[in-house]
């Protein structure tokens, strides 16, 4: 088991603890999808869970060049101001590439007291994650305070690995705290968020350009249509 693994089980076992979390069938070609010339070993999951629309994640290791890599993000019901919350981590023999984030359907300052300010906190424990501005034009948009992305020597992916676990206890408490919300107009506005968040990873996220040329490209298409979002 990689550590990468060991990230993954950990993060289940969590929102375990939180809600009563269960595994959804998918497509075979969907789940495992098969490569050209097996340079790919790829699996992917979803879940239910209480208070969630969906729970996904991806676990993805490609052969030469040598990388392993997990992304999970987790779609609150959007009838919860939660945020969409996002973790990517990428291993390669030296480097990580990270991105951890909580997706923000508000910026008020009440709201970021409650589900950005903390793990802001959280993220002074650590020494800084300083790195050269990676951030893609779409997302600048959803980038918050407690937002980590950019590549750093692998020796940070401890920190990486701690600081993502620290902010998903932390998610998970508010979510099991949270009521529905009643207000029509901030229900619209988390509908309209949550739709283009979905739009935009759906349609921007250059992941699944990189994925079609080793799985084909319908094949890609339907992963982040009918499993990633």
């Amino acid at each position: 088991m990689t550590p990468l693994d060991e990230l993954l089980d950990a993060a289940v076992h969590r929102i375990g603890q939180s809600v009563d979390i269960r595994p959804v069938a998918l497509d075979p070609e969907l789940a495992k999808p098969k490569s050209f010339l097996k340079v790919l070993d790829a699996d992917h999951y979803n879940w239910e869970a209480d208070k969630f629309r969906k729970l996904f994640a991806m676990r993805f290791r490609v052969k030469l060049p040598p990388l392993d890599q997990i992304n999970m993000i987790f779609y609150p019901e959007p009838v919860y101001e939660a945020p969409i919350f996002l973790f990517f981590c990428l291993l390669t023999k030296r480097k990580v590439i990270g991105h951890l984030n909580v997706n923000c359907p508000f910026d008020d300052a009440d709201y970021r007291a409650r589900w950005v300010q903390p793990l802001h906190e959280i993220l002074n424990q650590y020494p800084p994650f300083e790195a050269a501005d990676r951030y893609p034009e779409w997302m600048k948009k959803y980038r918050r305070d407690c937002t980590i992305m950019g590549m750093f020597n692998q020796d940070r992916y401890k920190d990486l690995q701690r600081c993502a676990m620290e902010y998903l206890d932390y998610y998970m408490q508010q979510i099991d705290a949270a009521d529905p919300v009643e207000d029509p107009g901030r229900l619209a506005t988390i509908r309209a968020f949550h739709q283009r968040f979905v739009d935009d990873i759906r349609t921007q996220d250059k992941a699944q350009g990189m994925i079609s040329k080793m799985i084909g490209k319908d094949k890609a298409r339907r992963i982040f249509y009918e499993v990633t979002t």
